[in-house]
């Protein structure tokens, strides 16, 4: 009776047990490779100054060959990768720059970030009900659905700062928007990121990244 007891606890504990290579496993499994991507954003900020949108477009066929465009009330700028060197457009002015490209990350990568396991240090998940686990890091603590494999949100509490970042995603669990709240020394801010279109550029044509 005690084995079978045993064999039960021992059941129940491994059913609810999920690592965090498995976790990242199954993200990279149900998303589309950083490094050959069609993406299309529109962000939204919103602030006490006013509301600023960012409207980001980019194609990465491969870590050499990137094309990009930023939209906004700042800047209208075009940048085209391929290999080595990187040519920049002004599109107010239509000044054209070409310059070394050493492999940096370009400004248009901070709003294309949306996988945080991607990087940093991350524990283990804990489980906390259901399908939901929490997984902490220096980042914060994300919680993820096992069953529909995707990150919920993230909430990050520091000392003067408090971050929750929440997901939506379509009926065929591709995402959707990411909304970042920030509250910080009594100032709110909100960023909603629109994603537009999310698609694999492995069979962009080549002409995109010719100077």
């Amino acid at each position: 009776m005690k084995k079978i007891l045993l064999s039960i606890f021992f059941f129940s504990i491994s059913s609810f047990a999920l690592s965090l290579e498995q976790v990242r496993a199954d993200l990279k499994v149900f998303s589309i490779a950083q490094d050959s991507v069609e993406m299309s954003l529109r962000t939204m900020v919103y602030s006490s100054a006013g509301k600023q949108t960012i409207s980001v477009y980019m194609v990465k066929k491969g870590s050499s060959k990137i094309y990009t465009e930023i939209q906004s009330s700042l800047m209208s700028q075009r940048s085209v990768i391929n290999g080595s060197r990187m040519k920049v457009i002004d599109l107010k002015t239509n000044k054209i720059q070409v310059l070394p490209y050493n492999g940096d990350p370009l400004d248009a990568d901070k709003y294309t970030r949306f996988n945080p396991l991607e990087r940093g240090n991350w524990q283990e998940p804990v489980f906390v009900s259901e399908n939901l686990y929490k997984i902490s890091g220096a980042k914060g603590v994300l919680y993820y659905d096992s069953k529909k494999k995707r990150i919920e949100k993230i909430e990050f509490d520091g000392v003067d700062k408090f971050v929750l970042t929440e997901f939506t995603y379509d009926a065929e669990n591709n995402l959707k928007t990411m909304t970042v709240s920030v509250k910080a020394n009594g100032v709110d801010t909100k960023v909603v990121t629109e994603v537009l279109a999310l698609r694999s550029s492995k069979k962009f044509p080549d002409k995109l990244f010719e100077f």
